[in-house]
């Protein structure tokens, strides 16, 4: 075994893979490890548990293996260093989880090297592109570079320190805050960075050309810049899941298993963050769209709001008085978290409001008149200055979307909380409106 005093060992003298292959060879080899381990199970009683996804792989991050794995491309079990070493060769499935952390972090690495040395920082490609163009496509990659190569070079030393017995999950913890700091901003950016891909190569033909000639690099080994710009998205998951793994094999109560959980909540809770923060920000993308396509007859309400998210919308049908020529008109209702839009759609997709009314002022009662030979399943939502009919196509349909608007009630009802009434698995649903004496 190595003593912690020892040096470095051969292990990481070769190089790891492009992060995007060493994913993909990681997943086939754990697809085929674990399609053994479920034949030895049936007469093992499932003496071992099944390992856990691989980590996505990415570049190096510190000096010695920006150097070291920039040659062959392989698995940390594929290393010389492994395949020379007995002690190496009979490690667990726990610890060889720990390597594949480190030498997939590596990979990641690497990748990120590629991306920001080869596409980020070309001169050609730079001289093609505005400033705000360029901050939508490359985001804060060099930041997350910065970050992966910091948090390698722990892993690394850590390693070294005792390559039979180390431990990485509370490295993974310190490092969450840090995660936090370029991975919220680069995953909210997703939106912008699609778009603006897809313009400048449908508008821009001198990017385009640039852009394939760098793809046609050998240093990308034939990948295409897209896949380089998505790592950060997958890398991330990938920790989590590679962690929730160790949780699951890691004996409860000890001191490992301690961090590990502590590493896994703050992976779920930075993930969770960002999730949050993507929606946030499609939300306000779609109040700036919409807003833009809105005219009011009625009082104006200002749409764009950070707390503000819509949640359903679509055309329906509004009964007419009855003394009147037309009996029924479609009406086009935005139903969003706080706020009831009645508008009149008009065309090249814009819209006139007609009424708009706050959800906490709704309220909710069931309607068993026959109106216009729509005998079941009704109930009426009322507005301010408006009474909403409503035909589901059964009884358990009205009851779920009654419960979902509102708490239950024998009669009419405060809403107190909702999810969405336009239900998108019904084929039609109608919305019948009467202007209040």
């Amino acid at each position: 075994f190595f003593s912690p005093l020892s040096p470095a060992p051969p292990l990481l003298t070769s190089a790891a893979k492009l992060y995007q292959l060493y994913s993909e060879e990681a997943q086939n080899f754990e697809i085929l490890r674990q399609s053994r381990s479920d034949v030895l199970s049936v007469c093992e009683d499932h003496a071992h548990s099944p390992a856990p996804s691989p980590p996505p792989a990415r570049r190096p991050s510190s000096p010695r293996l920006s150097i070291s794995l920039t040659q062959s491309a392989s698995l940390w079990r594929d290393l010389p260093g492994v395949r020379n070493s007995s002690e190496l060769q009979e490690l667990n499935e726990d610890q060889r989880r720990l390597f594949e952390v480190v030498t997939s972090e590596a990979s990641y690495c690497r990748s990120l090297d590629i991306v920001v040395e080869h596409f980020v920082k070309s001169k050609q490609l730079g001289a093609l592109l505005t400033t705000q163009d360029r901050n939508w496509l490359f985001s804060r990659l060099a930041d997350v570079r910065a970050i992966s190569h910091s948090f390698l070079s722990k892993l690394e030393e850590r390693m070294e320190s005792n390559i039979v017995h180390f431990t990485v999950c509370d490295i993974i913890a310190r490092q969450c805050q840090r995660f936090k700091m370029v991975y919220v901003p680069y995953l909210t950016n997703q939106s912008y960075q699609d778009a603006t891909y897809q313009r400048l190569m449908n508008e821009n033909p001198g990017f385009k050309q640039i852009v394939e000639k760098l793809e046609r690099s050998p240093v990308c080994q034939r990948l295409p810049l897209r896949s380089f710009l998505v790592l950060p998205f997958q890398r991330i998951t990938r920790i989590k899941l590679l962690v929730q793994n160790i949780v699951k094999r890691t004996t409860p109560g000890t001191p490992e298993a301690m961090q590990a959980v502590k590493a896994l909540k703050l992976l779920e809770k930075l993930i969770q963050e960002s999730n949050d923060s993507i929606s946030q920000m499609k939300s306000i993308e779609s109040l700036v769209s919409l807003s833009a396509r809105v005219d009011f007859e009625c009082r104006t309400l200002p749409l764009i709001s950070q707390s503000r998210r819509l949640v359903r919308e679509g055309a329906v049908l509004e009964l007419m008085d009855f003394s009147l020529k037309d009996t029924e008109r479609s009406v086009y209702i935005h139903l969003f978290n706080d706020y009831l839009l009645l508008s009149i759609q008009k065309e090249g997709g814009r819209f006139t409001v007609i009424d708009h009314s706050p959800v906490s002022e709704l309220r909710a009662e069931n309607c068993r008149v026959k109106l216009h030979s729509l005998q079941k399943n009704l109930f009426r939502l009322h507005m301010s200055n408006r009474t909403l009919l409503t035909q589901s196509h059964d009884a358990g349909t009205k009851q779920t979307l009654t419960s979902d608007l509102f708490l239950p009630s024998s009669g009419a009802t405060s809403c107190v909380g909702y999810r969405p009434f336009l239900d998108p698995t019904l084929t039609s649903t109608f919305l019948l409106l009467k202007v209040n004496p």
